[in-house]
């Protein structure tokens, strides 16, 4: 009698799991009698695609809950805090299922991986991509519903202190920037997509009496000029250990370098042409 049962649900289509749920038996039970029967690629096809019905109702009756939550730590705006949050949003992401962050810069990555530490209390994991870019992630639909709305938060807040916004720009900078420096050419630029990115770091600049410009074609916020770029230096910079990629194709500088040191190299060399 069982074995009919199942021998007849297994040509339906049916998992071993199916067949146990509706029979009430173990799997073990079901397995002893089906398991010479396979299923044909349509009928695994059909299972695969029920499980992912399944499991986008699940996902969307969950709303930012986990179905194992994990603990972690929600701290007050800080600066750190806003270090961090600022890293996923301009070389990062926070979806609706985690964080991740990318760098081709392991030191970054890990600096990254030691702010999540320290601030929420959770353990990112990091890996290397084929194509030489560093991320660390972490999965948490929970911690990611918190970091998104930080992530929404983030230029209101920003805005509140002077600190907080040098902090944001270091962040961008650190992210999205480079030095460049040929012949009589000193600059730095930092690069993004997004047109409001820009205009909130050119204002943020303003603050700090640093002159800068947006050039739309290169989606870029550009500073030049040696008073501009010596305020940059002092007040702004770049954090220690983010260098330059040395194996950039266009790249003038063959080995790696940290931005800021050749910021004050770009700087000293005023001096050689006077």
């Amino acid at each position: 009698m069982l074995k009919q049962a199942c021998l007849q649900l297994r040509a339906q289509g049916y998992s071993i799991g199916q067949i146990a749920r509706r029979l009430s038996v173990s799997k073990s039970s079901v397995h002893w009698h089906v398991r010479k029967i396979s299923l044909t690629l349509e009928q695994k096809e059909a299972l695969r695609q029920r499980k992912q019905r399944i499991m986008a109702v699940v996902n969307g009756r969950r709303r930012g809950k986990a179905l194992q939550p994990r603990p972690f730590l929600k701290p007050r705006w800080s600066q750190n805090l806003i270090h961090l949050v600022s890293h996923l949003a301009f070389d990062g992401r926070v979806d609706r299922y985690g964080c991740h962050y990318y760098s081709r810069n392991k030191q970054q990555v890990e600096h990254v991986q030691k702010l999540l530490k320290c601030l929420l209390q959770i353990e990112a994991k990091i890996y290397q991509r084929s194509n030489g870019i560093w991320t660390a992630s972490y999965h948490n639909v929970e911690t990611a519903d918190w970091l998104s709305h930080r992530e929404a938060e983030l230029e209101l807040v920003t805005s509140r202190s002077p600190r907080w916004r040098q902090t944001w720009l270091r962040a961008f900078f650190d992210d999205e920037g480079h030095v460049h420096f040929a012949g009589s050419i000193r600059r730095v630029r930092a690069s993004q997509d997004r047109p409001e990115v820009l205009r909130i770091a050119r204002e943020f600049l303003d603050g700090f009496h640093i002159a800068s410009r947006i050039d739309m074609t290169a989606h870029a916020v550009e500073i030049t000029g040696r008073e501009n770029l010596e305020r940059f230096h002092a007040m702004i910079g770049f954090s220690p250990g983010i260098q330059i990629n040395p194996a950039r194709r266009n790249g003038i500088w063959k080995t790696a370098i940290d931005k800021q040191e050749l910021l004050s190299i770009a700087l000293q060399s005023y001096l050689s042409v006077l």
